[in-house]
């Protein structure tokens, strides 16, 4: 197993996995019998039939090109910084979420930082976080000198357990941090009771999660602070770009001094008169023609969900059918879903042993993209905690045997994720569900293909 992949490049990241893992998958998956195909449609792609799915998925990010004078106008009025389209673009995504309040800013990782920078987080403090995430999710707690402490998930829903979340309170946990992981909503409503018994603070990375809904209220809506990412991966995509969500009228002004240097609610960006700031902040303001890409996007952002949710209602049960094959499990309370990406557990002794490495390639080869999701190198095990355990912030607030860091991986050890490490699929390509329900047939024709030739894979 290789535990060391994110420590060896520090530059892999969500976008690098999507990116690349298909493309890397698909040119190791077909052996040069396929150059002398035998169109065979029953036999697997990769040992030289046809494929389930031969043409382009629709590709991704959308465009409509009658948008580009909305964007050009932009360009041409050379108003380029924070101004009346990123307050509108701010207006309408509150709306659209369900929410009071929406603060724009330059990308997802800023959102979930700036929420933690603005909230009553200390050195000393603990904040329990998911541990299937990447690691912008818990940047702004190691900004903050905060220890993040790690809850298991559930293997079926790759959600945080609410049962592991309560077992690892302390009397110093200060927050709850859910990541709702490919889109899948965790279990916010139980979540919110034990947040609300504890007095906890609840910043939930709805980064992959935008329209994703229990009981139809959106998530980001349920915590204090609700987190998004328009980045080019995502179901609502800007090239770059976030957003915060918040009932709290004056949390939001702390989050909007804190994007604009700390500077006071009423001192516009740009401005030189009267700047003494009143908190320490940053600079994370979004761009006017971020947010006029967003406004175009957010317009088909609703009729895309609706496409991709009718799609895996259509393409789920047909692969729940097959077995080895175990869709990732939505809560009952669950009406809708971003399926940023759509996941499902790989059982090889359904597939007479066949390694998940060759059940992934063989999919590629069929024509459709799949991954493994994050690389088998748990977070709470990466060298950027280990770093910050160095630092002299974090020996002057916590022991000598709470910065032991051998011992600080045991303790958060999450063994559910370390077996979903090994039994994930990710199909990995945004346009997979804005297909064709013919196009949902061909991913079930090629798992069936590949289940029924899984011994000729596997000696091959």
């Amino acid at each position: 197993m290789n535990t060391n992949l994110t420590s060896m490049n520090p530059l892999w990241t969500r976008r690098n996995f999507i990116k690349t893992s298909s493309a890397l998958l698909a040119a190791s998956a077909v052996p040069a019998v396929m150059a002398k195909t035998s169109g065979d449609a029953s036999a697997p792609a990769a040992l030289g039939g046809a494929k389930a799915h031969a043409k382009p998925w629709p590709s991704w990010p959308q465009w409509d090109p009658q948008n580009d004078a909305v964007v050009t106008k932009v360009l041409h009025g050379r108003v380029w910084s924070r101004d009346r389209l990123v307050k509108e673009f701010e207006g309408k995504w509150a709306a659209a979420m369900g929410a009071k309040h929406c603060l724009a800013v330059v990308n997802g990782t800023n959102a979930l930082s700036a929420s933690f920078m603005v909230l009553d987080i200390n050195p000393g403090d603990e904040v329990i976080c998911a541990p299937y995430t990447f690691s912008a999710s818990l940047l702004g707690v190691l900004y903050k000198g905060a220890m993040p402490v790690f809850a298991d998930i559930d293997p079926l829903t790759y959600q945080m357990d609410p049962a592991q979340i309560e077992a690892k309170i302390t009397p110093r946990t200060k927050a709850i941090l859910p990541v709702h992981i490919c889109g899948y909503p965790s279990d916010m409503e139980r979540i919110m009771e034990i947040a609300r018994k504890h007095k906890l603070f609840v910043v939930e990375d709805a980064c992959q999660a935008h329209m994703s809904e229990i009981n139809h209220k959106k998530m980001g809506t349920f915590g204090t602070t609700g987190c998004f990412s328009f980045q080019t991966s995502k179901v609502m995509p800007i090239g770059e770009g976030g957003a915060i969500v918040t009932d709290d009228p004056a949390l939001k002004d702390k989050l909007y001094s804190y994007h604009n240097y700390g500077f006071k609610t009423n001192i516009a960006p740009g401005s030189v008169d009267n700047i003494a700031a009143f908190i320490l902040g940053n600079k994370i303001r979004m761009a006017e023609y971020q947010a006029a890409i967003g406004l175009c996007q957010l317009k088909m952002l609703e009729e895309q969900t609706k496409i991709r949710n009718e799609n895996a209602r259509y393409l789920t049960p047909k692969l729940a059918a097959i077995p080895g094959i175990t869709p990732v499990k939505p809560y009952p309370n669950v009406t809708q879903l971003s399926y940023y990406m759509y996941p499902f557990i790989y059982d090889e002794a359904q597939f007479k042993g066949l390694p998940r490495a060759a059940f992934l390639k063989a999919l590629s080869a069929e024509g459709v993209p799949a991954g493994s999701g994050y690389p088998n190198c748990p977070i709470y095990t990466q060298e950027f905690i280990h770093q910050m355990f160095q630092s002299e912030v974090y020996k002057k607030f916590y022991s000598s045997a709470e910065l032991n860091f051998d011992a600080y991986k045991e303790k958060n050890h999450c063994p559910n994720l370390i077996k979903t490490f090994h039994t994930s699929v990710w199909l990995s390509s945004q346009g997979i569900l804005l297909g064709s329900k013919s196009d949902m047939d061909d991913i079930v024709r090629a798992v069936e293909k590949i289940q029924k030739n899984a011994d000729k894979l596997k000696k091959a």
